[in-house]
C-alpha cells in the first residue's frame, strides 16, 4: 500500500483486550484496532496524536498507564501536511488507554532527534534511548525520568537526566 512507509509500527494491548497499533505513514501517523488478537484489524485512520513521518514509542507501564514518546505535543499537526523535521521529543502518560494524555516532558528539543525506544527499571525509572543526526553526529543518547516527571511535564522527582550521550 503506497500510504505506508517503513514497517515501524508500535502496538499496545488496551485494558479491554483490544490491540492498538500506531502505524508510520508517508503523511504522519495512522492507527488501527484489533479485537481478535490480530487476526483482523479495523481500517487504518489518521491518528489524533499528531506526529511526523517518524518512529515513536509506546508501552504499558507497571502502574497500568501508557507511556508515549513522540515528536511534538499531543494533537500537534504539521503545517501544510507532512512534517519533514523531527524535533521536540516528548514523553506523555495516559491513565485512560490513550483517550487523553498528560505531561509532555521535553526529552530533547533539538532538530534531528528520532527513533526512540525505552524500558522501565524495577525501581520505576524509565530510560529512553534515541538518536541525534544519525548520519552526521551519529549520536546515541539516553534520557532517564519517572512516570510522574512525564505526567507533569517537568522534573518533579529530582532524578531527570536528559541528553546523556551513550555513543
Amino acid at each position: 500500500e503506497d500510504w505506508r512507509q517503513f514497517d515501524e509500527e508500535q502496538m499496545v494491548e488496551l485494558s479491554d483486550g483490544r490491540w492498538w497499533v500506531l502505524i508510520r505513514t508517508k503523511s504522519g501517523l495512522c492507527e488501527s484496532f484489533s479485537s481478535d488478537q490480530g487476526r483482523t484489524w479495523s481500517a487504518p485512520v489518521e491518528s489524533k496524536l499528531g506526529h511526523p513521518n517518524s518512529r515513536l514509542f509506546i508501552t504499558r507501564l507497571p502502574s497500568g498507564n501508557l507511556l508515549l514518546v513522540k515528536h511534538g505535543r499531543i494533537g500537534e499537526q504539521p503545517e501544510g501536511g507532512t512534517w519533514k523535521v523531527r524535533k521536540d521529543l516528548r514523553a506523555f502518560v495516559s491513565s485512560d488507554d490513550g483517550k487523553t494524555w498528560e505531561g509532555g516532558l521535553l526529552l530533547d528539543g533539538r532538530t534531528g532527534v528520532s527513533y526512540p525506544d525505552g524500558d522501565v527499571a524495577k525501581d520505576g525509572t524509565i530510560t529512553v534511548v534515541y538518536d541525534h543526526n544519525r548520519t552526521k553526529e551519529k549520536e546515541i543518547l539516553m534520557a532517564r525520568f519517572t512516570e510522574e516527571d512525564a505526567r507533569r511535564g517537568e522534573n518533579v522527582s529530582g532524578r531527570v537526566l536528559l541528553r546523556q550521550r551513550v555513543r
